[in-house]
């Protein structure tokens, strides 16, 4: 097993913020390259161990925190539209891939990053050869966005874009209490969903809805059925309207919102699945 490095940067978006960055490599020449797009509230950080065990399998791995997130700039939780978060995808893949031209790219995104990779993939169909997505963002549970919440939303992003709508309740993204303990101390996860971030996802699911039927490019995806945040059915919609050839849905029984945080014996469970499809593709 290869030692793990790692180094962090800031890059600038085409309207000046200043993103931040984070690779995790070896000393050996990768096989292939993944990027890993962290979910709403988060940060990247919160994916080191995923980023290690795809280090010792031969990736040269990046992520960065989306704009509104983390160590990045941008008012937190925020933005007009998801173009935002892909744009930045997009610039930060081509600044890698000019380093490794001739390597494979694949693409990892949790829950509202499930929802931005779905995006930039169907964007740009032909950059990512496979694709990963653990309890996207696809379809919310009812308890999240109740049809009052979604139309009031849609009012109120056009007269107080800030508002905070509605909150995430820490106690269901695991049944790991010590990784939840974890999550309400990070002083860097803002847990909540403003008016106008949520008629840009609304538009989002709207789209992905729309392209699902024209998926061709590999993808693997996860998702727990006990998820109270992100309903299983839109795992389960992206899996039966995808025309890819080389597709797979694994459910996890009980399982809650964040599959990498959940106790220990099962998040192995899920780290192993990813790093067994990723080896096979690689």
């Amino acid at each position: 097993m290869s030692t793990v490095q790692n180094d962090t940067n800031f890059i600038k978006t085409k309207d000046d913020k200043k993103i931040f960055c984070k690779h995790w490599f070896s000393e050996e020449k990768p096989k292939a390259l993944i990027f890993l797009c962290h979910g709403l509230g988060e940060h990247c950080l919160w994916y080191d161990d995923l980023a290690e065990a795809l280090v010792n399998i031969g990736f040269y791995v990046f992520a960065h925190d989306h704009v509104g997130h983390g160590q990045s700039e941008g008012t937190h939780n925020h933005v007009n539209d998801f173009s935002e978060y892909t744009s930045v995808i997009f610039q930060h893949c081509d600044e890698v891939k000019v380093k490794h031209p001739d390597l494979q790219l694949f693409i990892f995104g949790h829950s509202m990053g499930g929802a931005i990779t779905l995006l930039a993939a169907t964007s740009q169909p032909s950059l990512f050869q496979g694709v990963i997505t653990s309890g996207p963002a696809i379809m919310a549970t009812p308890g999240l966005f109740v049809s009052i919440k979604v139309f009031l939303g849609k009012i109120l992003s056009r007269v107080i874009p800030m508002f905070k709508i509605a909150n995430l309740q820490s106690e269901q993204i695991s049944r790991d209490k010590e990784q939840v303990k974890r999550y309400e101390d990070d002083p860097m996860v803002h847990p909540y969903i403003r008016v106008k971030w949520g008629a840009a996802w609304i538009e989002c699911t709207k789209k992905l809805e729309e392209r699902m039927g024209s998926i061709e490019f590999p993808f693997l995806a996860l998702h727990g059925d006990a998820d109270a945040l992100c309903d299983v059915q839109g795992s389960r919609m992206l899996y039966e309207k995808a025309k890819s050839k080389d597709k797979d849905l694994k459910v996890y029984p009980g399982f809650y919102h964040s599959l990498l945080l959940e106790p220990e014996e099962d998040r192995k469970r899920v780290q192993t699945d990813i790093l067994d499809w990723l080896k096979q593709r690689i």
